[in-house]
């Protein structure tokens, strides 16, 4: 069977929501045509429906691999579509090629952050919050612009990212962001409070939150961080 017919195949599969048939082709496509088989892989990332999504993305990361300058290529590709789709997917790849080339990716990242397309702004505040960008005063910038998006996932996103930075300015931001309209920001917003000094008001109000998983986060956070305190104090005793 030709690379077409793999190529049609595939997007059928996925356009299905079949998860089992979709890796299959996507494997004896990456097996059979290497690198030349990125481009189909990478498109049938923006329709991938399936939540699991691992062995799909399993299969390009082993081509970035094995095919480090034609993978570079056709992300680049994608992170300057006219598709939003694609430029999402071309983001998630900045985050997984060769970390030798962060300083020449992480701008490309950044600028991602201000698409016009919500989905697209969220995947490079991940992708800029995870170990691709997280101790850069670029991603910290757009952490901190982040948490201000009408977006919501954008701002789970951003909430996320600041998780790692500990000062002052970033516990200002998660402690305006614990009264965020929207809940699942507020959920996450829980868990990047954790064992924050200057945080714990926040965490407490987000305890009695009227949302259950809201207030379910936020205590399991101030149980973790309670028995973490003891753990502590136990050592140094």
């Amino acid at each position: 069977m030709d690379r077409a017919e793999l190529e049609r195949q595939l997007a059928r599969h996925v356009a299905a929501g079949d998860t089992a048939a979709r890796d299959a082709v996507a494997h004896v496509l990456a097996t059979t045509y290497g690198a030349a088989a990125l481009p189909a892989l990478l498109r049938a990332s923006v329709d991938d429906r399936n939540d699991d999504g691992e062995s799909l993305q399993l299969t390009v990361l082993e081509l970035v691999e094995a095919w480090p300058e034609e993978a570079l290529a056709q992300v680049l590709a994608c992170v300057v579509a006219p598709d939003p789709g694609l430029r999402r997917v071309g983001v998630w790849g900045l985050s997984v090629i060769d970390w030798s080339r962060r300083d020449e990716l992480i701008p490309l990242a950044v600028d991602a952050a201000s698409d016009p397309d919500p989905r697209v702004r969220a995947a490079a505040v991940a992708a800029l919050s995870s170990i691709f960008g997280a101790d850069d005063p670029r991603a910290r910038a757009v952490m901190t612009a982040g948490v201000h998006d009408p977006d919501p996932d954008v701002r789970c996103a951003a909430v996320q990212g600041l998780y790692p930075w500990r000062d002052e300015v970033a516990t200002g931001l998660l402690v305006a962001a614990a009264g965020d309209a929207d809940h699942a920001v507020r959920y996450w917003t829980a868990w990047a409070l954790s064992r924050r000094p200057g945080g714990e008001a926040a965490l407490e109000r987000l305890a009695a939150d009227g949302d259950a998983e809201v207030g379910a986060a936020a205590r399991e956070v101030m149980a973790l961080d309670q028995r973490a305190s003891g753990a502590w104090g136990h050592q140094g005793s």
